[in-house]
């Protein structure tokens, strides 16, 4: 697979939620309530969910009698559900105070470059 691929299966599989889903799709295509009924979430967020999997590839869908349904379009995403593989930690969403200490040690970073440039046109001015 080309690495933006990975990324993006990565990002999208490090959602517990889209796990679930994709799992709940390994037996047979259902529809979006079943799969809401089944996993224990709201349609909206199997809605949303599913819109992410549809887009990258990894769940189809196609109307009968009236209804939406999805399933997998290459079921070989289960084996590596089932491996139990871990999703790399750079697609893993980090925790809110990662996030603010990394925009902190940026800003820190960029203060420092700063001051050091005014430094050096402070002694060019002496």
């Amino acid at each position: 697979m080309p690495p933006i691929f990975d990324e993006i299966l990565h990002k999208a599989l490090s959602s517990d939620v889209r796990r679930e889903i994709l799992l709940s799709l390994s037996g047979k295509e259902k529809y979006l309530s079943e799969i809401a009924e089944e996993i224990n979430k709201k349609p909206q967020t199997i809605d949303f969910h599913l819109n992410v999997l549809s887009e990258i590839g990894l769940v189809v869908s196609e109307w009968s009698e009236g209804k939406k349904y999805y399933k997998l379009k290459d079921k070989k995403i289960i084996n590596f559900l089932k491996e139990r593989r871990a999703i790399p930690a750079e697609f893993r969403p980090k925790p809110p105070h990662e996030i603010v200490l990394d925009m902190w040690d940026d800003m820190k970073t960029r203060l420092d470059r700063m001051e050091k440039k005014l430094d050096s046109l402070i002694k060019n001015l002496d």
